[in-house]
């Protein structure tokens, strides 16, 4: 596949590498333990039904998650739909009166030390009384993506302000048994306060007794106008600056109102910097790092696989529409990095 030149960090792939005639196709998350091997596996988020325009606030996706493969981790295609055991007992749990449900969404894939598979997912609910959703961090694992088995989520609604969290970014500490995790937290204030913010939480187990901590980047308190609007985590880079890790956060501008309709702005990938000693984030870039010359609005990164030190392909999808590998230079992202934190 041809890679073309988008800056001194980034190339991108002339063609998407998961799209769809019919579909639309997003979240794409690779199974690590098989980057390897002639196979390579994954889990991404289909749009089976779509109403509204994603540029402009109201739009409602339906959702399903599906099982993929690629022989290079450029070119996927779609093998199943992906079935959970006791997934809709959960979701039927959930649901309530005020609300029905839309779908899973939002897959990310992490192997743990006994080579187990842990898939986090958004369980996702519209509103029906007001505008918002109600989202639940899904859990399901198991030996491989085709025999997952439903736990409770991992985190939810918690206040009438917190409408709940999604997409996991998990932090290794030095001691092996303990985890954080990043998420994106839904703070529901209208249509012109609310914002999605990332939140810390404690890991007991990575398939239970997730502890909600505190919020460490809150869009409201940014002074770049890239991430003044939404803020969401994607993964962390596998290297290091002056003790603190390196990651990639969404990030969107703020919303603009005309006419009694809120238009969305830019949504793109930056940079962070996380302290594991102080469990902050002292630091986002002034920029964001991609924008896809296709993009209307969004540019949402979803995950990152190195392909040696110096190189690696983070992927991310294109108006809610179609996916996008881009080649990441890390010895020429590292000159982005501050000089004093």
């Amino acid at each position: 596949m041809k890679f073309k030149r988008l800056n001194s960090i980034v190339s991108y792939s002339e063609n998407p590498i998961l799209t769809g005639k019919k579909h639309k196709f997003m979240a794409l998350s690779v199974d690590k333990s098989t980057i390897n091997n002639k196979i390579k596996t994954g889990i991404a988020r289909e749009i089976t039904k779509r109403k509204g325009n994603v540029d402009i606030a109201g739009y409602v996706d339906k959702s399903k998650l599906i099982i993929l493969e690629s022989k290079d981790n450029l070119k996927w295609k779609k093998i199943k739909d992906l079935e959970i055991k006791g997934i809709e007992k959960i979701i039927k749990k959930l649901n309530k009166k005020d609300r029905y449900f839309i779908g899973l969404e939002d897959p990310d894939i992490i192997n743990d030390n006994k080579k187990i598979k842990h898939l986090y997912f958004t369980i996702a609910f519209k509103l029906k009384n007001r505008i918002g959703f109600k989202v639940y961090l899904g859990h399901a694992q198991g030996k491989t993506l085709d025999n997952l088995k439903a736990t409770d989520p991992v985190l939810g609604p918690l206040k009438k302000d917190i409408d709940g969290f999604k997409e996991s970014c998990i932090i290794k500490t030095k001691n092996k048994e303990k985890l954080l995790g990043l998420n994106e937290i839904l703070l529901f204030g209208g249509m012109e306060k609310g914002v999605s913010a990332v939140s810390l939480s404690t890991i007991n187990k990575l398939d239970k007794n997730w502890k909600p901590v505190k919020i460490i980047l809150d869009p409201r308190e940014m002074k770049y106008p890239w991430i003044m609007g939404h803020a969401s985590p994607c993964c962390l880079l596998p290297i290091t600056h002056k003790n603190h890790l390196v990651g990639i956060v969404n990030g969107r501008e703020k919303s603009i109102k005309k006419k009694n309709k809120t238009f969305y702005k830019k949504f793109r990938p930056g940079l962070f910097l996380f302290d594991p000693k102080t469990k902050e984030i002292p630091w986002v870039s002034p920029e964001p790092l991609i924008e896809d010359p296709k993009a209307t609005t969004i540019t949402f990164a979803s995950d990152f696989v190195p392909l040696n030190k110096d190189q690696g392909l983070l992927y991310a999808h294109v108006n809610d529409s179609f996916i996008r590998a881009y080649k990441i230079n890390l010895k020429e992202l590292k000159k982005l990095l501050p000089k004093k934190i």
